[in-house]
């Protein structure tokens, strides 16, 4: 014969997993109103491409929004991890009804913002600062570390053109040494300032900058003697966009690394020592 328990204690079982239940859902409800979106953060409509897109105005630049509903704009200098520096000019987009190019990655959205971002007008100043970075840079492609793999090669195969207008030599820049496991190759460098603001925010240091203007520009200490000593050589590698950092342990193009072994060398004891 079975036993069925008091009413008292059914009802105090379901009341207890009323309780239960109440309680979950309060705190899966404050979960979720002490996200990101649950905030009464006010709301508006801005147009991409003739299309209305959700904004939240003033707390998110132009090149979050089109990289949220999955408009493809190329860009070298920007990364969610490091200040807005606008040095690449890559990610410009076209206001509609203007002749205007604007940086979308150092632009604040604002309500009623029409933009264009694959008009002919951008599509030609992409094509021009594709052709700007490669003035410079070497056709080492085949060799470089970091083929098939390059943001530089993407955008230009993507925006850049076949037919280059520039006939004169390129410009050499000199390396330096910046750590026993990492290569620096200088004539790759696109001033995207990537490790620059990395370093400087990042991990204090400040050794490393830009130097130079126009032309002459290039990426370097500011003295001679100064070193990049710092134990994030990984990450600044992973953010360059082209194969100037490279990591490797076996380093011949840094002159300090053959200058210890060849101490190594002469100060090691002889047989005859021991």
């Amino acid at each position: 014969m079975i036993r069925r328990p008091p009413r008292s204690t059914l009802s105090s079982s379901s009341a207890a997993s009323d309780v239960y239940k109440r309680q979950v859902s309060t705190q899966s409800t404050g979960q979720v109103a002490s996200g990101q979106y649950a905030e009464h953060k006010p709301r508006a409509m801005m147009f991409v491409n003739k299309r209305p897109v959700e904004i939240i105005p003033q707390e998110e630049n132009l090149l979050e929004v089109l990289e949220r509903e999955n408009i493809r704009v190329p860009k070298f200098c920007y990364h969610p991890i490091l200040s807005v520096a606008g040095n690449c000019r890559m990610c410009i987009v076209q206001v509609e009804g203007t002749q205007n190019l604007i940086v979308s990655c150092a632009t604040a959205v604002l309500p009623g913002m029409s933009i264009i971002t694959d008009s002919r007008l951008v599509r030609d100043a992409r094509e021009g600062n594709v052709e700007l970075m490669l003035i410079n840079h070497p056709n080492d492609c085949p060799i470089c570390e970091q083929a098939t793999n390059c943001d530089l090669q993407n955008v230009s195969m993507n925006y850049g053109t076949d037919i280059p207008r520039y006939k004169e030599d390129k410009r050499a820049v000199q390396d330096f040494y910046f750590d026993p496991q990492m290569r620096v190759v200088l004539n790759r460098c696109i001033h995207c300032t990537r490790c620059v603001r990395f370093l400087n925010e990042h991990t204090q240091d400040f050794n490393l900058g830009m130097i130079g203007r126009g032309g002459l520009s290039e990426i370097s200490t500011f003295i001679d003697e100064l070193e990049v000593r710092t134990d994030y050589n990984t990450p600044v590698s992973q953010l360059c966009p082209v194969g100037r950092l490279d990591l490797s342990e076996a380093d011949e193009n840094n002159a300090i690394v053959a200058e210890l072994e060849a101490c190594l060398l002469y100060t090691s004891p002889s047989p005859r020592d021991s």
